[in-house]
């Protein structure tokens, strides 16, 4: 889903012109000349070829900020480019790490995705479609014959017509060699009253303000004149970054180092959430004027007349197979890289700065649309009130739906400030939680899944109220969370017995203790967004404290340890979980439990509980050297089959010390009517540390698994397991 969000949004929309901000100054419009005076392609540069290695990463911004990777693909190609418009870019090798099935982002990238120099008046920037049928289309609107469409270079000679600038004060210096290079950053907007359809660029460049040259361009293309009234723009915003480095070659030229090219789509069903495509290409061994060129040629070779065919080609299946040249370890090359870097270039819709905005708008997409069986289908609507400068870092947000088995209304209410790294959130309202533990911190419930009569969680109806502080420490390095508020839990059963499209019969919903309590909670994250769940390499860590006061009463302590290092062609991941509940009589819901979707997966779904429990969980993923080279099934690349072989080992722990844990887990059987039997007790503490082995086969980047599992505390034979992702 994440992918089709981008892949159906953000290439294909264009946005509208901002508005303009002030006439250019003298000293600015000095260095603007004399930087376009050097922008011009040099007579002495002829050709260069290079390594480039790309690695694309899927992820999902969440609300708060923090990014999830879903997929990781790693292309190396070689380059080849020459004045008179050669250009060839031929894919080498290629690997992939996924967690769930997807096409291949090869699928957005029919033809070269460099953009092999930045001199000349016109840019070349790719059209908004890339499969088959849109480059038909764009050649056959472009007279030149080019599968790429000229945009307007901010350095072009006539660029006073297209663009203003501000700015141009020097922010940086850098070093080249020996050379110290001063660089100065300039602001490009287009102008308002550009007639036509032209492309244009919107951003910031970086010149070498000693020699007027260019050393970076960021921001993103736009089309004038483009519309804009339909539904899914109105509702919907999709930009494509760019943010191209040049690096000196030679100690004259200025070639592509980095380039980074970054569809970032947002929608109602993911309130401040984005889906992202990110592509980020290194260049190495780069050779320049490897290629002699006859005078005929160079005589017609001109920046403005270049023909800018970008053919892409792939080497032979067993080289693909053979290649192991990698630059970078699979995930290290988008590391450290953000979707917020983007923001102060962001369309409205994603700007704290302006004139108040509202917008419908969900937080989760499992506020939109969802189905468990205790609430039955529910369909709800969001909405978000941003008051920007009339009082900054302030934003109201609020959902409500009705859940149509239960017969319910839920919803939550919230006012919000951040000022710098602080971040103050007042909320409440009526919410059906789940009560599971040692969760994924993506796991927000199976939206549908339920509907197949797979529903591993339970539920418990919550109203509450909450005051919440949060401080953000570095780059989204560590995050710190305080909450004091009020809840009020009750219980719900289950309204189907069986999913609508058949399977078993669901289990009961669990056990819960009714009552209120205020409640107060402290959170530690650090690098929340690198855990076993997610493709980024590195190391990442929870720690959790809570309390309830009042009819119920606990306090539930937590820790978490996870992460993921590739090793050539090795991948390890692993993550420990421990937890504490104590109290005089401890609710039910407070309770850990474990079983086959819980970290055991030779046991039965929620087979052990207790007040103290711990769960550790580590795999060994080896990706062989066949069947390599991605698969193309008409217009789409899928990712390679690229089998491998995949050990795992899942222990798990849960106890129950004292008469109130021993009263509270018995607690958690529920007797439904509805059901015909009852499996009793519905679980029990697992009495010493349980432990499952996991053996088989995986393909498409590690993302599906074929093998079998079985326990090994006892003897037990071995059972199929087939599923995706990378937990087992």
């Amino acid at each position: 889903m994440m992918v089709r969000a981008v892949a159906g949004v953000a290439v294909a929309l264009w946005l509208s012109a901002p508005v303009l901000g002030a006439q250019t100054a003298a000293p600015l419009r000095q260095l603007l000349q004399d930087a376009s005076l050097r922008n011009r392609l040099p007579d002495s540069l002829i050709s260069y070829k290079a390594n480039v290695e790309t690695e694309i990463a899927i992820l999902l911004r969440r609300e708060e900020g923090v990014e999830a990777v879903g997929a990781i693909e790693q292309v190396a190609s070689r380059l080849r480019w020459n004045r008179a418009g050669g250009y060839e870019q031929r894919v080498q090798g290629y690997r992939a790490q996924q967690l769930g099935g997807n096409v291949s982002m090869l699928t957005l990238f029919q033809t070269g995705w460099i953009n092999p120099v930045l001199y000349g008046n016109r840019l070349r920037v790719r059209p908004r479609s890339s499969n088959s049928r849109g480059q038909a289309a764009a050649v056959s609107r472009n007279r030149d014959g080019s599968d790429t469409l000229p945009a307007v270079h901010p350095l072009a000679t006539d660029r006073d017509a297209y663009y203003t600038y501000s700015g141009g004060d020097t922010i940086v210096t850098m070093r080249a060699g020996d050379r110290v290079i001063p660089i100065a950053h300039v602001r490009v907007q287009p102008r308002p009253d550009v007639k036509g359809k032209v492309i244009l660029f919107d951003g910031e460049m970086d010149l070498d303000a000693s020699r007027g040259t260019l050393v970076r361009l960021r921001g993103h293309f736009l089309r004038t004149g483009a519309s804009r009234s339909s539904l899914g723009s109105t509702l919907a915003d999709a930009v494509a970054y760019v943010e191209y480095e040049n690096g000196e070659r030679n100690g004259q030229y200025w070639l592509p180092a980095t380039q980074r090219i970054e569809l970032q789509a947002n929608s109602p069903l993911l309130g401040d959430g984005r889906a992202v495509i990110r592509i980020v290409s290194r260049f190495a061994n780069m050779e320049v004027n490897d290629t002699v060129l006859d005078a005929a040629t160079l005589a017609k070779a001109d920046s403005l007349r270049a023909l800018a065919r970008r053919p892409l080609t792939y080497a032979s299946t067993d080289s693909l197979n053979r290649f192991s040249a990698w630059r970078y370890t699979i995930g290290a090359s988008t590391n450290g890289m953000h979707a917020d870097d983007f923001q102060d270039i962001a369309p409205d819709r994603w700007r704290t700065t302006g004139p108040p905005r509202f917008d419908l708008s969900a937080p989760r997409p499992a506020d939109v649309m969802h189905f468990n069986r205790v609430e039955g289908l529910f369909t709800g609507v969001g909405g978000k009130f941003a008051l920007r400068d009339l009082a900054p870092g302030v934003v109201v947000r609020a959902n409500a739906g009705y859940a149509w088995a239960e017969q319910t209304v839920r919803g939550r209410v919230a006012i919000e400030r951040t000022r710098g790294p602080w971040s103050l959130e007042l909320r409440g309202g009526r919410s059906m939680d789940i009560t599971n533990d040692f969760r994924a911190p993506l796991d927000s419930g199976n939206t549908f899944a339920a509907l197949s009569s797979l529903d591993s969680y339970d539920y418990v109806s919550r109203n509450f109220t909450a005051l919440s502080a949060v401080r953000r420490i570095g780059a989204r390095r560590w995050i710190l969370r305080a909450d004091v508020g009020y809840g009020d839990d009750r219980y719900r059963a289950a309204q189907y017995v069986r999913g609508p499209f058949g399977g078993d019969l669901y289990r009961a919903n669990h056990g819960v203790d009714e009552g209120s309590y205020m409640r107060s909670a402290a959170v530690v994250e650090w690098h929340p967004d690198l855990n076993a769940e997610s493709l980024k390499p590195g190391l990442g860590a929870r720690v959790a404290y809570e309390r309830g006061d009042g009819t119920l009463s606990w306090q539930r302590t937590e820790a978490r340890l996870s992460g993921r290092r590739p090793v050539g062609p090795f991948m390890l991941l692993a993550r420990g979980d421990v937890g504490m509940v104590t109290g005089s009589r401890i609710p039910s819901q407070q309770l850990f439990e474990l079983g086959k979707y819980q970290n055991l997966p030779s046991y039965e779904d929620k087979q052990f509980a207790g007040s103290r429990a711990a769960a550790l969980r580590a795999s060994l993923q080896y990706t062989s050297k066949f069947l390599r080279n991605p698969i193309r099934v008409g217009q789409f690349w899928l990712p390679a089959v690229a089998p491998g072989l995949s050990v795992g080992a899942q222990s798990g722990w849960a106890d129950a010390p004292t008469n109130a844990a021993r009263a509270s887990v018995d607690r958690l059987t529920v007797i439904d009517p509805t059901l015909l039997a009852l499996w009793a007790p519905v679980a029990t503490p697992t009495g010493r540390v349980r432990a499952s082995v996991t053996a088989g086969f995986r393909f498409f980047g590690n993302a599906l698994f074929v093998g079998a599992t079985r326990p090994v505390d006892q003897s037990a034979k071995w059972r199929t397991l087939v599923g995706l992702g990378q937990q087992w």
